[in-house]
């Protein structure tokens, strides 16, 4: 038993670096691909977050008032 221990843990010690290797790799890579977005100026983004939440508004008014046909036509049904 004590062998197999040894042996997984000495396994264990090779992929370590090889893992610590890949994620350093992966910082570096999500790094450079970063640099490369281009951003949109301030003025953009203010536009299009008032539209987000315009279209946000306007759906969740629209989905409520279809909610409220709903239950209308719910307690109709359950009045009969």
């Amino acid at each position: 038993m004590a062998t197999r221990t040894k042996s997984k843990g000495k396994a264990a010690e090779r992929e370590s670096p090889s893992r610590l290797a890949g994620l350093k790799q992966l910082v570096r890579d999500t790094k450079n691909e970063i640099k490369k977005v281009t951003w949109p100026d301030r003025e953009t983004t203010r536009n299009l977050t008032i539209v987000v939440i315009a279209l946000a508004a306007i759906l969740g008014a629209l989905l409520g008032g279809i909610d409220a046909i709903f239950v209308r036509l719910w307690e109709a049904i359950r009045a009969f």
